[in-house]
């Protein structure tokens, strides 16, 4: 396999099982760490926009990551910037983060500072939305905020979507973004409804990673999509949701110190199936094999 497909591999039983990611040719919304971001090659953490330090976001630069939005930085709200955390319900919740003042009305871009292509993008998702007196039991941060997001390249429009609030996303989600393609800038921002003024959006961002390759992320596959007809004896494998545009096909060999994998067919004549649903993998020459390894590659 080359080097942009990512191998992810558990043992059933006396078979090993491994997969390799697919691809798609729009911009995929995900949810996880590792969901959009194989391998990241660049990151910002925001720890110097701690509530002490003033930073003009519309210039904010971290490494080759450009962040920006109109307006100063969280800190510059004297009064509330002690009590802020939108990412109250994370684990080890972070007192340094991108965020507004006051809100405003514009996009966070994200992107490179020299517009690389981006291939996929992962940041820890919270809002600067109260639900209730910050100096009580409520912390800021609230569940009813939805984010909208758009992606571009070349100045032209790729994909745009909305998550939440229905059903409700909640703070701290890792928010990913994957295309094959590629984009050159990722914009979002958060809102709520009924906010006051009505397009007042106020998203924070942490642990932001980007991908400069096309490496497809792990897709999700359980143990249980994997089975051999009690039967027969025959292996075979399911493979939900795959991308239209990607063609899948399942591999083996019965020794890992060997460099040469085998396909299984049909179909003819090296096992590629175009992807866009399901598809089923059946090895009807392994019947009651006693060890064998297998694979799913993607292109």
């Amino acid at each position: 396999m080359s080097n942009s497909n990512l191998i992810r591999s558990i043992i059933l039983g006396a078979t090993c099982l491994a997969f390799c990611l697919p691809a798609r040719a729009a911009t995929l919304q995900t949810f996880g760490p590792g969901s959009a971001v194989a391998a990241a090659d660049a990151s910002a953490t925001f720890d110097s926009l701690t509530a002490n330090h003033v930073v003009h976001l519309d210039t904010y630069v971290e490494g080759v990551l450009r962040v920006t939005t109109s307006g100063d930085s969280w800190a510059a709200d004297l009064n509330l910037s002690a009590q802020l955390d939108p990412f109250h319900l994370a684990s080890a919740p972070d007192r340094a983060f991108h965020a507004t003042a006051w809100g405003n009305e514009d996009w966070v871009t994200i992107q490179t500072t020299n517009r690389a292509h981006l291939y996929g993008v992962e940041f820890m998702y919270g809002n600067c939305w109260t639900t209730g007196d910050i100096y009580g039991q409520y912390p800021w941060g609230n569940d009813l905020g939805f984010v909208e997001w758009q992606t571009w390249k070349n100045d032209v429009l790729v994909s745009f979507g909305q998550i939440g609030p229905n059903p409700v996303l909640p703070l701290a989600t890792v928010l990913g973004f994957y295309d094959p393609a590629g984009f050159d800038q990722l914009l979002v921002r958060c809102r709520i409804d009924n906010s006051s003024p009505p397009n007042l959006q106020v998203i924070a961002l942490d642990n932001l990673s980007v991908m400069l390759a096309n490496r497809p992320p792990a897709p999700v596959i359980w143990g249980r999509d994997f089975g051999v007809n009690l039967a027969t004896g025959t292996p075979s494998l399911t493979v939900y949701d795959t991308i239209a545009g990607c063609q899948y096909r399942m591999v083996y060999q019965d020794d890992l110190a060997s460099p040469t994998w085998h396909a299984v067919t049909p179909p003819l004549p090296d096992g590629w199936q175009s992807g866009g649903g399901t598809l089923t993998f059946t090895h009807l020459g392994a019947a009651r094999q006693p060890h064998r390894f297998y694979r799913v590659e993607a292109r």
